[in-house]
């Protein structure tokens, strides 16, 4: 499963300002011919013109990029599918910082508001004509990858991320809980039924959630602020903030949450039966199906306890490095077009950035890994109302700490001491 749903660990969380700090140094040169709107060289006549495209799996769906090389038969698109999560970034910083060919084109997280510190490593979207589309795709996602001031684009939108219940309806009817997705739904309306609901469950048949840190993200996720507010204040130690992380913890302390672990664990978890409910993103949906193939049919989804909220969504952008910023742009306007991003919805749940299709036939997603239900009613439900909290480039600072506290909770240290211990490291950081 991508590591979105289960918590990115801290160290590659640290890491990314390091990716695009040295792939800045790699494309020093090129900086200032992209801030200048240059267009980029062409290829010789006669021949392709040579792309580089990163992305892993689930960003984009590998129809989608097919169909994107017969649109561009002077582009030769070299699209690699590296293996999502930590792999992905270890990959991409090995080859930036060793002096490795860089893509010209990258997918990027949700994390792409604090690249925005290192604009200058990316193409200058606006510059390409991004404005033209801008108006397609939902304002608080396409505003997460643009300068406050918005002049300048790092990267345009793939897809949403609403949060919703992934659940085992066959471990719901064991343990005598009615399964339907009505049902479910309106037996999580907070965070406490849900709790109590599990405790059902696990009593049952052992089965639990997903992990501690899983439980934390969906909070923040419901949340309308992060951890700074929109004068750069860190509020990451304030009340919001606090109680995400007091929940968390009480989900662990009455032994509701799957143990702290690396993402082939958990699959395999998911797979056995030993986690019978989690929320997750829409994403998910081609996560658990390549994690579980032996639960098909035995899954539904329902509203999340608590409220609705967002968990990711993924951004394609150009590094400044590249030659060719025109046709890197051209190709990632194809990438993420309305009519495409249906495409990888049906494939693998990327929920589109394109409100203009959510009402559309073509939107209609009845899978039978899910037992026919049609998934788009409650993704649709999820995705209107989703609190859009303040980004900040330093958010990783203090979601990687606190992150980093909650799996030592996990690990059994006293959850106040490793709290303030987090704040601590927080603030000494951000002193810097």
């Amino acid at each position: 499963m991508k590591r979105k749903s289960f918590g990115l660990t801290a160290i590659l969380l640290a890491c990314v300002l390091l990716v695009l700090t040295a792939c800045g140094q790699n494309g020093s040169n090129s900086n200032t011919a992209s801030n200048n709107g240059n267009q980029g060289e062409s290829a010789s006549s006669g021949s392709k013109i040579p792309l580089k495209l990163w992305y892993w799996n689930g960003a984009i769906s590998d129809s989608t990029i097919e169909a994107a090389k017969a649109k561009f038969p002077n582009i030769d698109l070299q699209a690699e599918k590296l293996p999502s999560g930590d792999d992905y970034f270890t990959k991409l910083k090995a080859t930036l910082v060793g002096g490795g060919d860089a893509p010209d084109i990258v997918a990027m997280d949700s994390w792409v508001s604090s690249m925005l510190a290192y604009k200058d490593k990316f193409v200058n979207l606006y510059d390409q004509g991004a404005k033209d589309i801008q108006s397609k795709y939902l304002d608080w996602k396409w505003n997460m990858a643009a300068t406050p001031d918005d002049k300048y684009l790092i990267g345009l939108p793939i897809d949403v991320a609403p949060v919703v219940l992934y659940y085992r309806t066959d471990l719901l009817e064991k343990a005598g809980v009615p399964n339907t997705p009505d049902a479910v739904s309106s037996q999580v309306k907070t965070w406490d039924d849900y709790l109590a609901l599990l405790k059902k469950i696990k009593d049952a048949t052992g089965a639990t959630t997903g992990n501690i840190a899983d439980v934390y993200n969906t909070v923040m996720g419901q949340s309308d602020k992060s951890y700074f507010d929109e004068q750069g204040n860190y509020i990451g130690d304030q009340a919001h903030v606090k109680a995400a992380y007091d929940l968390a913890v009480k989900a662990y302390q009455q032994g509701l949450t799957f143990p702290y672990s690396n993402g082939s664990e958990q699959n395999a978890a998911i797979n056995n039966g030993k986690i019978a409910m989690y929320t997750g993103a829409s994403w998910a949906v081609g996560d658990l199906m390549s994690a579980a193939p032996d639960t098909k049919g035995k899954w539904n989804i329902a509203h999340p306890p608590g409220s609705v909220g967002n968990q990711g969504g993924s951004f394609f952008g150009a590094l400044s490095s590249t030659k060719y910023p025109k046709e890197a742009y051209e190709v990632i306007q194809f990438l993420v077009s309305p009519e495409n991003l249906v495409t990888a919805y049906k494939e693998f749940g990327n929920y589109p950035s394109t409100p203009e299709i959510y009402s559309s036939p073509d939107m209609v997603n009845k899978n039978d890994f899910f037992g026919g239900q049609d998934l788009s009613p409650v993704f649709a439900d999820a995705a209107k109302d989703v609190k859009v909290a303040h980004t900040d480039s330093r958010d990783m600072v203090a979601s990687t700490a606190i992150t980093d506290a909650l799996v030592a909770v996990d690990k059994k240290r006293d959850p106040e001491k490793s709290w303030q211990d987090a704040q601590d490291k927080i603030k000494k950081q951000l002193s810097h």
